[in-house]
C-alpha cells in the first residue's frame, strides 16, 4: 500500500488504528468478535489484527472504498445505524484512548488476496 494524494478517485483503503486502554482489551476484542457483522454489514473489511507484541493495545482495521463517494456513504449509513451506533459504538469509545486513520491505494504492481484461512 502506498499513502499519498489522492488517484484518480479509485479504489482505495482506510487504515484505522485505535489505542485501547491498557484495561480494557480484552472487552474491546469481546464487543468486537459480538458486534462487528453490524459494522461489515455497510463495507468490505480487508483485515483485522491487535498485536501481542511491539505497540500493545492497539488494534487496526482496514476497510475498502470503491472511491470517496462510497467512503462517505457508508460513514452516514453507519451514523444512522442505530444498532451499530446504541451496540457498539457507544460502549467501544470509551475502551479507546486514541484513533488514527489514513487512506492508502495499492502500488500499480501489487494486488491484495484472501489469505488461506482467517485468524493466527
Amino acid at each position: 500500500l502506498a499513502t499519498g494524494p489522492r488517484q484518480n478517485n479509485s479504489i482505495f483503503y482506510e487504515i484505522r488504528t485505535y489505542d485501547i486502554k491498557p484495561s480494557k482489551m480484552k472487552e474491546f476484542v469481546e464487543m468486537v468478535n459480538k458486534f462487528f457483522h453490524l459494522r461489515t454489514a455497510h463495507s468490505e473489511l480487508v483485515g483485522f489484527w491487535s498485536a501481542e507484541l511491539g505497540a500493545m493495545n492497539k488494534v487496526v482495521h482496514v476497510w475498502k472504498y470503491e472511491n470517496f463517494a462510497h467512503r462517505t456513504a457508508v460513514r452516514q449509513a453507519l451514523a444512522n445505524d442505530s444498532d451499530w451506533q446504541g451496540k457498539f459504538i457507544s460502549a467501544a469509545v470509551p475502551l479507546m484512548e486514541k484513533q488514527h486513520n489514513e487512506i492508502a491505494y495499492l502500488v500499480p504492481w501489487c494486488q491484495l488476496g484472501k489469505p488461506p484461512k482467517e485468524g493466527g
